[in-house]
C-alpha cells in the first residue's frame, strides 16, 4: 500500500508537472506585446545614439526603463543581435528567471507566517499566472507591480525580525509605486496582503514605504526633474480619465465589461469570489468571519481601482486581478481539501467556455461583450454564494497535483497562438502571434545599421528598424499627439520634444510612420521644421514597407 501510495503521489506529481510545462510552453511561444516591443525600441535605438538611460522618454518611468535596459542588456550577453522572436525568447526566459526568484521569496515568506501548505498553494498558483500571463500583461509596468507586490510579500514575511522583514518589504512596495504612479492601489493591496498574514509586519512595512517613497520622491524631484515635468505632462494627457472628472455612470460600465474580458480570458478569476468564500467560512463565525469578507472586499476593489483610474480600461492594465485571483485559489484549494473537487471541476468548466468564446469572430465578441459579461458576473456570483453555503461538505479529497492541473488548463485560453488580446474590448482584434517585421528588419540593413536617424514612428518600428537616434524622444510621443490635441503644444515635454527637430542634426534620414504621425495635421512650426532639413517630395522618398516613409536629410543629398 506504501508503495502504491508513492507511485500514486509520483504519477500525479509528473502529470502536474507536465500540465504547468504545457502552459509556460504556449506563453513562451507568443512575442512580446507592442507596449514592450516600443518601450525596447525606444531604449535600445536612443542608447545607441547616446543619449542616457536616465534622459530618455518612453512614456514609461524611471524604474521601469531600468528594469528593461537590464533585461535587454542581459538578452544581448545571451544572444546578441539576432532574429526578434530569440531576442523577445531571451527577455522572456530572462524575466522567467526573475519570476522563479521572486516565488522563491514567496514561498519562504509565506511558510513563516502561514505553514507550508497554504504556502506552497499560493507561490506555486501565484507564480504560475505570473509565468503563464495573458500576452497583453506580460512585463507591462502594471504587470511589474504585481511581480514586485509579491516580492514585497514575501520579504516582509522572511526574516525573523518583523522590522527587518518591514524594512525589506517597504522598499519593494516602493517599487511598486515607483514602477508606474497609477499602481498606487497595487502597493495597498500589497499591505493588505502583509495583514492578512501579520499585522506587525504589516505595519512596519508600511511605515518603511512611506519613508522609501518620500525618500524616492525627494531624490528623483532633485536630481531627474524632467521625470516629473512627463508625469504631469502623462496625467494631462489622458484629460478624460476618473482622476480628473470623478466618478460617472459610463466609466462603471466599461468597467463592468472589462472585468468581463478578463474573466473570459483569465477563466480562474471568476472562481475567486468562491475560493475567498471558503477561505473566509474557515474562520470562527462572528466578527472574524465578517472581518474576513471586507478584507476580500476591499483587496477585489484595490485590485481593479489602477485600471479604473487610469480611466482607458486596457486589459493590461488589469494585470494584477489574474495574480491575486490566482493566489486566492492556490490558498483554497491548499487548505479547504473538501471544496477542492468543485473548485478544480468549476474552473474546468468555465475554461471550456472561455476557449469556445475567444475563437469566435472577431466581430460577433464585440458584439456580444456585454451579455457575455454579464453571464460571466452572475457565475462568479454564484459560485461564491455557493461556496459559502456549501465549502466544506464535500466528502472526496482530490489530490495537489489536480490543482496544478486545472489551474494550468485554466491559463491556457490566453496564450494559446492566435488567442485575442481581448474578448470584446479595446484591442480586441489583435492575436498573439510571431514577428512579423522581416520587411522592417530589411529596411534597417538596407540603410544601414549603425547610419543616424530621426523617427517619427511607434517605438515597436524602432525595435524593428534599430538605427540609432541622439533624439532623446525616440518616439516623439508629444508631437504626435499635438496632431489630436492642440493643447498639447503647450506643454513642456512638447516644447523640449520639438528641439529633436533643431538639434538633432545628424540624423541622414526621416522615418515617417503614416498610420501613427500624420504630418499634415502636424503645427505649422513642425511642418516647416521638417521641410527644412529633410525632403519627404515622392520623387526623393526611399522605397520603404508601408506605413513608413523614408526621407533623406537635405544635406545629406547635396
Amino acid at each position: 500500500m506504501a508503495g502504491g501510495g508513492t507511485t500514486g503521489r509520483a504519477a500525479g506529481t509528473a502529470i502536474a508537472a507536465v500540465a504547468a510545462l504545457g502552459a509556460a510552453v504556449l506563453a513562451v511561444r507568443s512575442n512580446l506585446n507592442g507596449d514592450v516591443t516600443y518601450a525596447l525600441g525606444g531604449l535600445e535605438t536612443a542608447g545607441k545614439g547616446g543619449v542616457s538611460v536616465w534622459d530618455i522618454f518612453i512614456a514609461r518611468p524611471l524604474a521601469y526603463k531600468l528594469l528593461i535596459t537590464g533585461l535587454d542588456k542581459g538578452r544581448f550577453l545571451l544572444v546578441g543581435d539576432t532574429s526578434l522572436n530569440t531576442e523577445h525568447l531571451a527577455i522572456r526566459l530572462e524575466t522567467y528567471g526573475l519570476i522563479v526568484v521572486v516565488v522563491v521569496v514567496f514561498f519562504f515568506g509565506l511558510r513563516r507566517v502561514a505553514g507550508v501548505a497554504a504556502a506552497a498553494g499560493i507561490a506555486v498558483a501565484t507564480g504560475l499566472a505570473l509565468i503563464a500571463s495573458p500576452p497583453w500583461h506580460f512585463l507591462e509596468p502594471d504587470w511589474v507591480a504585481p511581480l514586485l507586490a509579491v516580492l514585497a510579500v514575501g520579504a516582509a514575511c522572511v526574516p525573523k525580525r518583523p522590522w527587518l522583514g518591514g524594512l525589506l518589504g517597504g522598499v519593494a512596495t516602493m517599487l511598486v509605486v515607483a514602477v508606474k504612479l497609477a499602481t498606487f492601489p497595487v502597493a495597498l493591496l500589497t499591505l493588505l496582503m502583509i495583514a492578512v498574514f501579520s499585522r506587525r509586519r504589516a505595519a512596519w512595512t508600511s511605515l518603511s514605504t512611506m519613508v522609501c517613497v518620500a525618500l524616492w520622491y525627494v531624490l528623483t524631484k532633485h536630481l531627474l526633474p524632467w521625470e516629473w515635468t512627463w508625469l504631469r505632462d502623462q496625467a494631462n494627457l489622458v484629460h478624460n480619465s476618473p482622476i480628473h472628472h470623478g466618478i460617472r455612470a459610463a466609466d462603471l460600465e466599461k468597467l463592468r465589461l472589462a472585468v468581463g474580458d478578463v474573466l473570459v480570458l483569465s477563466p480562474f478569476v471568476v472562481l475567486a469570489p468562491a475560493a475567498a468564500a471558503a477561505l473566509v467560512r474557515r474562520l470562527p463565525a462572528g466578527r472574524k468571519q465578517w472581518l474576513g469578507v471586507a478584507v476580500a472586499l476591499v483587496a477585489g476593489l484595490l485590485s481593479v481601482l489602477s485600471a479604473y483610474g487610469q480611466g482607458e480600461f486596457f486589459m493590461y492594465h488589469f494585470a494584477v486581478v489574474p495574480v491575486l485571483a490566482a493566489g486566492v485559489w492556490g490558498a483554497a484549494f491548499a487548505l479547504c481539501p473538501r471544496f477542492r473537487l468543485p473548485l478544480a471541476g468549476a474552473t474546468v468548466l468555465v475554461t471550456v467556455a472561455s476557449l469556445v468564446l475567444l475563437r469566435q469572430p472577431a466581430h460577433w465578441r464585440h458584439l456580444h461583450s456585454s451579455k457575455v459579461a454579464f453571464a460571466y458576473e452572475v457565475t462568479a456570483l454564484l459560485l461564491a454564494v455557493a461556496a459559502w453555503h456549501l465549502a466544506g461538505r464535500g466528502r472526496f479529497t482530490p489530490p495537489w497535483s489536480s490543482g496544478v492541473v486545472a489551474l494550468s488548463l485554466a491559463l491556457v485560453p490566453a496564450v494559446l497562438p492566435g488567442a485575442p488580446y481581448a474578448f470584446g474590448t479595446y484591442d480586441y482584434r489583435v492575436h498573439n502571434r510571431s514577428s512579423r517585421d522581416a520587411a522592417l528588419i530589411a529596411l534597417g540593413k538596407r540603410l544601414g545599421p549603425d547610419t543616424p536617424v530621426l523617427y517619427l514612428t511607434f517605438g515597436t518600428i524602432n525595435h524593428a528598424l534599430g538605427n540609432p537616434t541622439s533624439c532623446r524622444y525616440p518616439s516623439p510621443q508629444w508631437l504626435q499627439r499635438s496632431t489630436m490635441y492642440a493643447f498639447v503644444r503647450d506643454f513642456p515635454s512638447y516644447r523640449d520634444n520639438l528641439r529633436c527637430l533643431t538639434d538633432d542634426g545628424d540624423a541622414r534620414y526621416l522615418i515617417i510612420h503614416t498610420g501613427w504621425f500624420d504630418l499634415a495635421k502636424a503645427s505649422p512650426e513642425v511642418q516647416r521644421l521638417i521641410g527644412e532639413r529633410f525632403d519627404c517630395s515622392p520623387a526623393a522618398r526611399l522605397p520603404a514597407p508601408e506605413p513608413l516613409e523614408v526621407c533623406p536629410a537635405r544635406a545629406a543629398k547635396e
